[in-house]
């Protein structure tokens, strides 16, 4: 099959060459996957909207040489804009983009995570002052599908150094809010 299609979320992007993109998604059935947008960066690009951060999208995907797909048709499903004007929010689905990005290996699909990364981002709007409980929860969640923390045991300690200590460098995202103060 040359081809595929599914849902993904934006995790990540970064320039490649003059005119593309390189797109860090994580979808719903191939788990994490990186492709190649062509042209989204031309200013007459149709798609460079379609693939911004943390969009939710149905995307169709083209088989590459060296494990690099090229994206081919994308459609967004969800843009999130009641909290995308505020930082502080930002920050969080940063967060939650990083670990699942970090934490997880290429094409090996976790529907689960993907439904908690889906969640967690639409709940972002409506978070109360009981943020930073409810995102050290989604993080522990994604620690528990990921095989990374056992279902039956309590966690007690700061979760961003233990995932630290999983990756073997700092998270970048959580620290963002600390270097504007």
């Amino acid at each position: 099959m040359n081809s595929y299609s599914d849902l993904g979320i934006v995790l990540k992007r970064s320039n490649l060459g003059e005119a593309d993109k390189l797109i860090t998604l994580y979808t719903q059935r191939h788990g994490k996957v990186t492709a190649i947008a062509r042209g989204l960066r031309k200013p007459n690009s149709k798609r460079a909207g379609s693939l911004e951060l943390f969009n939710v999208i149905k995307s169709s995907f083209i088989k590459g040489k060296g494990g690099l797909d090229t994206l081919a048709e994308v459609q967004i499903l969800a843009s999130f804009p009641a909290w995308r004007q505020y930082l502080g929010r930002v920050n969080l689905a940063y967060q939650l983009a990083e670990v699942v990005d970090k934490l997880t290996p290429d094409h090996q699909p976790h529907p689960e995570i993907f439904e908690i990364l889906s969640l967690a981002l639409s709940q972002i709007s409506s978070l109360g002052s009981d943020w930073e409980l409810k995102i050290k929860n989604l993080k522990l969640k994604i620690l528990v599908e990921l095989g990374y923390w056992p279902r039956t045991k309590e966690f007690i300690g700061e979760i961003d150094q233990f995932i630290e200590g999983l990756i073997n460098r700092p998270l970048n995202s959580s620290k963002l809010l600390e270097k504007l103060r």
